[in-house]
């Protein structure tokens, strides 16, 4: 009986809240579809961070300096609200929230505008459901899904890396939603410098963390979101709970501005600045196995010898479909039935024991 009560649950779920669809998050294809649910709801209670999701289905490669196409899909739009967008290095994503740093923030409307849900038009290739989607990146139509060009800061590191859109939904009960997406950055710095003095993520409405009472309604004005993000709507001064009680909206940098430049005797303007184009999002890798036909492009995957340990999770023996193997300390792979596919680690990083760590 209980199984069938869960299965009738995740089902369920599948044609829930938003969810983030680009990048890819982990198991997206890949069931339990559970990224339509809150975090340490008392149906599921999922655990943070990622709903305890790690299967990898797809790894979209970003540049840093460059912007990254966010999208989203689904039902239960709950007149959007407040998010983030966040990084972590570390594999299998870190339950310690000091981990995960704030690249850039919302206050309200993420991922929409509208009063309430967008009507349900159809469904997506795996089934959930999906509403109207505003026929450009960063619109400012309130009647369509949103979708956010967000800035890869030119100095985070390069590496794998784990990126969380975050979101805490404008009408509704006191939720917190994670979707998690595996990501390759390149381009990036060869430190962890600017990462580590980046802002923690937010986190709240989960044992522990503070409550942030919305009532029916209210943007939650995020505390300390960081130099870079924008402000679609402004926050609802009552929301507060037992969370800090910021009254005034941010003021944010633009990552993409060049250095000011200085004053000119006699008050004489600055040089003018040509605005750019953005460029294309960048390339995602579906990580598939090809036909047996090619045997030369695959790695067949047999039980590991060595001992594994607490830090060497992805490689203990034997090793399922999903899991990540280092081939060698310059190549990783993903399995799939007992086979993968060798792919070259990031620059300044090496696989040791089934993890990608920087070489220092």
């Amino acid at each position: 009986m209980m199984i069938t009560v869960m299965m009738v649950a995740l089902l369920g779920l599948a044609n829930g809240h938003m969810i983030m669809n680009t990048p890819t998050p982990y198991n997206y294809r890949t069931q339990p579809w559970v990224m339509v649910h809150p975090l340490r709801e008392p149906e599921l209670n999922l655990p943070f961070p990622c709903q305890g999701s790690t299967h990898i289905d797809e790894i979209t490669h970003m540049t840093a300096g460059q912007p990254q196409l966010v999208k989203f899909t689904g039902g239960g739009q709950h007149g959007g609200g407040s998010c983030q967008f966040s990084l972590t290095y570390e594999y299998p994503p870190p339950a310690d929230i000091s981990k995960w740093k704030t690249i850039y923030t919302i206050i309200g409307g993420c991922p929409t505008g509208y009063e309430g849900n967008l009507p349900v038009i159809g469904t997506d290739q795996d089934g959930r459901a999906e509403g109207p989607q505003c026929p450009e990146p960063d619109s400012p139509r309130t009647d369509c899904i949103r979708s956010f060009n967000i800035p890869i800061p030119k100095d985070v590191p390069s590496g794998n890396a784990t990126f969380a859109w975050t979101w805490f939904n404008k009408i509704g009960n006191r939720e917190y939603y994670m979707n998690c997406a595996p990501v390759s950055i390149t381009g990036g710095s060869s430190d962890t410098a600017f990462f580590d003095s980046l802002p923690t993520m937010f986190a709240a409405n989960m044992p522990g963390l503070p409550t942030c009472f919305k009532g029916s309604e209210g943007v939650l004005n995020i505390p300390n979101p960081g130099r870079f993000g924008r402000v679609l709507e402004p926050p609802k001064l009552d929301v507060a709970g037992t969370c800090s009680n910021v009254t005034e909206p941010p003021v944010f940098e633009d990552p993409s501005a060049p250095p000011a430049v200085p004053a000119l005797e006699g008050n004489m303007p600055g040089p003018a600045t040509t605005a750019q184009a953005p460029p294309p999002p960048p390339a995602v890798t579906k990580i598939q196995v090809p036909s047996p036909a090619v045997p030369t492009t695959l790695l067949t995957v047999t039980r590991s010898s060595s001992s594994s340990t607490a830090s060497t999770t992805l490689s203990a023996p034997p090793t399922p479909s999903g899991n990540f193997i280092c081939v060698e300390e310059t190549h990783f792979g993903t399995c799939n039935n007992g086979l993968a596919i060798p792919q070259s680690v990031a620059a300044g990083t090496k696989c040791v024991d089934g993890v990608i760590v920087r070489v220092n």
